[in-house]
């Protein structure tokens, strides 16, 4: 019923063609009913002034009509340019916001990669440092292995000793805080959010998603986990690392 009122209710067409089959109409009207009664003899002056009144009796109530049919047509495509205006300030609006998150977010992404170009590790630098700190972290975990039983604590307590003699915190900070940015978009939608999800993870090395890993499983990072956990954020990549696969179970509990 819907799309058939839409049809001709909406349509301004079919009032713009109503208004004019009145007007038309009104014209008509008068001369048909004059050739069916044939009544064209007019009886000088008096006789117009009667023609007068039978022609505006009979045409008036059309002409009405027609100015009212017409006029709800202009209503009707006013109406539609307003909607078109507005779904089109909807539009660009909705543009413009994109674009605002993705200058937002890739400048963002430049930091992340600031930041670790600016790393310094041991004579190593960037990414290298970050592939470092992985290796200096799965060493301790070896030499832990007589003072600490449990897998899970080793593991926990050799990542907090690199922590705590390397300073690269803000590196975890900036992370979270682009993982933050992008969970509390709310023009985005679940697969939106995985896509840039998706961009970030593709500037990390193996090294990097590693540290991540462990910083995931400390206690100081509770709320970066439950992003991690949200997004699926290692996904496959690290499936081929013998201590993901080991302690990857832990990132639930």
């Amino acid at each position: 019923m819907s799309e058939k009122k839409d049809k001709w209710y909406g349509n301004e067409n079919f009032w713009m063609w109503a208004g004019i089959t009145a007007c038309g109409l009104a014209l008509i009207i008068p001369f048909a009913i004059l050739f069916c009664t044939n009544n064209f003899s007019l009886k000088g002056i008096d006789g117009l002034g009667t023609f007068g009144d039978f022609f505006g009796g009979t045409t008036v109530g059309l002409f009405n009509l027609s100015s009212i049919l017409l006029v709800l047509t202009a209503v009707i495509m006013q109406r539609k340019e307003l909607e078109q205006t507005r779904n089109e300030f909807v539009q660009t609006n909705k543009t413009l916001i994109k674009q605002q998150f993705d200058n937002t977010f890739f400048n963002m992404i430049n930091l992340h990669n600031e930041i670790v170009r600016g790393l310094g590790v041991e004579r190593q630098k960037g990414k290298y440092a970050l592939d470092y700190l992985n290796t200096e972290v799965k060493s301790k975990y070896q030499l832990n292995r007589e003072k600490i039983d449990d897998k899970k604590l080793r593991l926990i307590e050799s990542y907090n000793e690199v922590y705590k003699k390397f300073i690269f915190g803000h590196y975890f900070r900036n992370m979270y805080r682009i993982m933050k940015f992008i969970d509390q978009a709310e023009k985005l939608n679940i697969s939106e959010k995985k896509n840039y999800i998706g961009i970030l993870r593709a500037q990390l090395s193996t090294g990097e998603l590693l540290l991540i890993f462990y910083n995931a499983l400390s206690d100081r990072e509770e709320k970066f986990r439950e992003l991690i956990m949200k997004y699926n954020f290692f996904d496959d990549l690290l499936d081929d690392d013998p201590y993901y696969q080991e302690f990857k179970r832990y990132l639930e509990s």
